[in-house]
């Protein structure tokens, strides 16, 4: 069969986007990786159905029903505290806030850390939803048809799907991207084992959350206010019997984002810590200490 070389390049133009939608709607860089390429070969497959012009659209609603396709098949049961994988791709960077206030939640070139977990508290469709009109600027009638709903029944699913979503972000007052001085600054604390700088750093109604995979024991849930991040800390603290640690700042889903490893075994990651910052402080916590995410971040 021969391939239609505007298709070709439109899959090449797009193939970054495609991929990033892949990852919004899993969370993975694997599913990610597999669903992506899983979409270009459906496209190929179906080049035939391609009408006069651009392409891209088509593209973006392809790699989001490949998506949802996979979370249908998929049995993965979620921990309430469960995590998405670090993108360590210094090009993805966030969007610039929407002037209208119901698309800020989600942009269309943003996969902040933030906004990526808290689109998997969404059902499958409402990502879908989500994913294809707010993301993609298909219009209403289209996704829709995609899901095999009544316009009316759509916009319904989108409504839920921004509530679901502005629920999923605790709060959506922070500053984006955060503040690298705040980024900064924890990573210094860190480092030095300063207890003192880190609970000066958090705001009084910070919250915080861990991920341990299922592997690493940690809280069931997250810890709301100073004073129970804090204690967090302290048991952290406790547990790593006071081993030196160095704490490296990296540009992580488009934000700085604090990778701690022992200093003495800088193979060995201890955390990957995500932040949300407000008035110069510490408004959120992600911290990420599943090993099988924190692995790919081994130094050495």
């Amino acid at each position: 069969m021969t391939m239609d070389p505007y298709l070709l390049a439109a899959i090449e133009r797009n193939r970054r986007r495609l991929w990033a939608i892949c990852y919004r709607m899993t969370g993975a860089v694997q599913d990610a990786d597999d669903l992506c390429q899983e979409a270009i070969a459906r496209a190929i497959e179906r080049a035939d159905q391609v009408v006069a012009g651009d392409p891209t659209g088509w593209l973006l609603r392809i790699a989001t029903t490949t998506s949802l396709d996979h979370l249908r098949r998929a049995t993965v049961r979620d921990r309430v505290t469960t995590l998405v994988d670090p993108l360590d791709l210094p090009d993805m960077a966030p969007g610039e806030r929407a002037e209208d206030p119901e698309r800020a939640a989600i942009l269309r070139e943003d996969v902040r850390y933030a906004v990526v977990v808290a689109l998997q508290a969404l059902t499958p469709r409402q990502r879908a939803a989500l994913v294809l009109h707010d993301v993609c600027d298909r219009p209403i009638a289209e996704v829709a048809a995609i899901l095999e709903l009544n316009p009316n029944a759509a916009k319904a699913l989108l409504h839920r799907a921004r509530v679901a979503l502005a629920e999923a972000r605790h709060r959506d007052d922070v500053d984006t991207p955060v503040d690298p001085d705040v980024v900064e600054a924890l990573a210094r604390a860190v480092e030095a084992g300063s207890l003192e700088q880190i609970s000066a750093l958090l705001a009084e109604e910070a919250w915080g959350v861990v991920d341990g995979g299922g592997v690493i024991p940690v809280l069931a849930g997250p810890s709301l206010g100073r004073e129970a991040v804090m204690r967090r800390f302290v048991n952290a603290w406790r547990r790593l019997d006071n081993l030196s640690l160095t704490a490296e700042v990296r540009r992580l889903n488009g934000e700085p984002g604090v990778i701690v490893r022992v200093a003495s075994a800088p193979q060995i990651v201890v955390a990957i810590i995500h932040v949300e910052s407000r008035a110069r402080h510490i408004a959120g916590l992600r911290i990420d200490r599943d090993p099988r995410r924190t692995a790919a971040f081994a130094a050495g």
